[in-house]
C-alpha cells in the first residue's frame, strides 16, 4: 500500500504540470454567437475530397441548405447526387439520384457531428467548448485559422480534426476541412450564404 501511494503521490507533480486547455478563440467565439441570429439560408460550396485510395482529389460542386429551426438539407453533386436531409422528425439519407431514401441514427457517431454541425446545434460555443480541444490558430489580413481535435476517444475514431477558416470581419465560416479517422480528407469552400425562400422550405426537406 505504501508503494501504491508513494506511485500516486510521484503522478501529482506532473498531473499538476499539465497545461490548461486553450480557451476557444475571440473570432470562434463570435462565429458562433452569429450562428443563434442566422435565419433560413443557402450556401453554395465546393468539396474537395482525399482518400488513400484516390489518386486526385474528387471535386465536387454542392449546396448547403440551414433553417433557424435546425432542419437542413445538403447537397452534393450537379445534379445533386448525394442528399442529406434533417427535417423535424427525421434524419435521412440517399446516395445517388436512383437510390432509395435511407434513415439514419442522428446519434451514430459516424453521423452524430455532421448532424449537429450542420443543423447549428454543435457550434454554440458551449457545446465547442464541451466536445473540442483547440489545437491551433493562425491569423491572415483575411482569416482566421482555428484547428480542433474531439475530445470524446470514440468521436476520434471517425473524426481526427476539424480546420475552420473564418472571415474576422463577417464572421462567416469560409471553409472547413475534416480529417476523418480513415485517413480521408474533405474541404469545403463556402459561398456567402443567400436568404431562402419561405415558399421553398417544404420542398427542400421533402423526400
Amino acid at each position: 500500500m505504501r508503494l501504491v501511494c508513494l506511485f500516486l503521490l510521484a503522478l501529482l507533480p506532473a498531473a499538476a504540470q499539465q497545461p490548461a486547455p486553450k480557451p476557444l478563440p475571440p473570432v470562434l467565439l463570435q462565429w458562433a454567437e452569429a450562428q443563434k441570429n442566422l435565419g433560413d439560408m443557402e450556401v453554395p460550396f465546393v468539396q474537395t475530397r482525399t482518400t488513400p485510395a484516390l489518386k486526385e482529389p474528387a471535386v465536387t460542386p454542392g449546396r448547403f441548405w440551414r433553417f433557424a429551426n435546425g432542419c437542413f438539407r445538403w447537397e452534393l453533386g450537379r445534379p445533386a447526387a448525394t442528399v442529406l436531409v434533417h427535417d423535424s422528425q427525421e434524419f435521412r439519407v440517399r446516395e445517388s439520384a436512383d437510390d432509395e431514401w435511407r434513415a439514419l441514427d442522428a446519434e451514430d457517431p459516424r453521423w452524430r457531428m455532421w448532424s449537429r454541425f450542420l443543423s447549428g446545434r454543435e457550434s454554440s460555443p458551449e457545446e465547442l467548448r464541451r466536445h473540442f480541444l483547440v489545437d491551433a490558430e493562425q491569423q491572415t489580413a483575411d482569416v482566421t485559422a482555428v484547428s480542433l481535435r474531439p475530445k470524446a476517444p470514440f468521436l476520434r475514431k471517425h473524426l481526427r480534426q476539424l480546420d475552420l477558416q473564418i472571415s474576422p470581419q463577417t464572421s462567416r465560416l469560409v471553409q472547413l476541412r475534416v480529417l476523418q479517422g480513415d485517413g480521408s480528407t474533405l474541404l469545403m469552400t463556402f459561398d456567402a450564404p443567400r436568404p431562402v425562400n419561405s415558399a421553398d422550405k417544404a420542398l427542400l426537406l421533402a423526400r
